[in-house]
């Protein structure tokens, strides 16, 4: 519980850092997303490590723990104007960046409408569902779309609340392919 109430404290002195939450995100009427940072890496807080059910297939789809690549954790809804909107973007951002794992994890959305997007869209990097809460109560997450990036050690580098940008997503991730 603790490690929850750090990772909760942390994501909302990010979000509130980069100028306010839900810029852009669905019930927003701003057009664009939080512009942060890269947490410093003697800052960053380890992720809560989760485990949701894949969304196609069988088995679980974790974030949260150390990986040999940084992690971009995409958090979306099918429901979502603005996530309907970045899918594509981040879809192309995984194709085009093979050292950086990237994952998506469906928010408050029943499973078939979420598949169906998915497939309308052509995801190809892995996705799951977050039955229980578990990704949106231990991130603190408040509105949709929400982008985390994970470094190697499985520490939160930042959080990108709204729609993600390709310029942001490169920005956030450049520092962390390095190794640092």
């Amino acid at each position: 519980m603790e490690a929850r109430r750090r990772i909760a404290t942390t994501a909302a002195a990010l979000v509130l850092s980069a100028m306010g939450a839900l810029a852009g995100g669905c019930g927003s009427s701003s057009t664009g997303g939080v512009a942060p940072g890269v947490t410093p890496e003697v800052d960053r807080p380890a992720a809560i490590a989760v485990t949701v059910p894949r969304l196609t297939g069988s088995g679980g789809l974790t974030v949260g723990t150390p990986d040999r690549r940084p992690t971009v954790v995409n958090l979306w809804a099918s429901w979502c104007g603005p996530c309907k909107a970045e899918m594509p973007l981040v879809q192309q951002f995984a194709s085009g960046h093979p050292g950086i794992r990237v994952v998506g994890i469906a928010i408050n959305n029943a499973p078939g409408p979420a598949r169906e997007f998915a497939q309308e869209v052509g995801v190809t990097f892995p996705l799951g569902i977050d039955e229980d809460d578990a990704v949106g109560d231990g991130y603190g997450v408040v509105g949709l779309p929400t982008t985390l990036v994970l470094d190697r050690a499985g520490r939160l580098a930042a959080i990108w609340v709204g729609p993600v940008t390709a310029d942001g997503l490169d920005r956030l991730t450049a520092p962390l392919a390095d190794g640092s």
